[in-house]
């Protein structure tokens, strides 16, 4: 399996958890994972079927929902022998890809305000995500009480937490340097080096 291609260790992942269907792992992949790692569903068909041929996961039963059956997948023990090893090794740094960072960084040549109501409106994001994150501590802590999975769920929760906790610091903080600072005041712009 080729060790850049991380939407199988995520399905592998996830099948540890329970058998699951493709419609399973991609709402599975939606409510839980999507704040940190995102996958779409065009990827996990496509994935499942290459883990099955390669002999990682199993096809254990066929689910009826409604008029469409759905196939479930399992782990074999090489499969779970192969995220193993994957989970041992190093995670690879991602580069960041981060719009508002990218036209904050180009703010002097904004249109006046632009800028600030960017930030703002991030920040109102992050407090939204902020709050269903608390929301979910409870409603995890409550539901998965004896999941063996739980505590690493909710360290991963925890990460969320602080994160759009440091997001809506920054974010205050930036406001605020903006406000201070009046427009058409930023500095010059950087000469071009001979």
């Amino acid at each position: 399996m080729s060790g850049s291609n991380t939407t199988q260790y995520a399905v592998l992942g996830l099948l540890t958890i329970q058998p699951m269907s493709g419609y399973d792992l991609g709402k599975n992949l939606r409510e839980s994972l999507n704040y940190f790692w995102a996958e779409s569903n065009g990827q996990i068909y496509p994935t499942l079927k290459k883990l099955a041929a390669d002999g990682l996961i199993v096809a254990v039963a066929t689910q009826a929902a409604g008029r469409r059956a759905r196939q479930k997948y399992a782990l074999t023990p090489a499969g779970r022998k192969q995220l193993k090893e994957w989970l041992a090794k190093p995670p690879q740094v991602q580069p960041p890809r981060n719009e508002l960072l990218l036209k904050l960084f180009l703010g002097r040549s904004a249109p006046k305000g632009a800028i600030a109501e960017h930030v703002a409106t991030f920040k109102r994001q992050y407090e939204e995500i902020q709050n269903m994150f608390e929301g979910l501590r409870a409603s995890l802590q409550a539901e998965h009480a004896g999941s063996p999975d739980l505590k690493y769920w909710m360290l991963c929760l925890e990460h969320g937490i602080r994160l759009r906790q440091a997001q809506i610091d920054w974010c205050n903080s930036v406001l605020k340097e903006l406000a201070a600072t009046p427009e058409g005041t930023r500095g010059r712009p950087i000469a071009p080096r001979r």
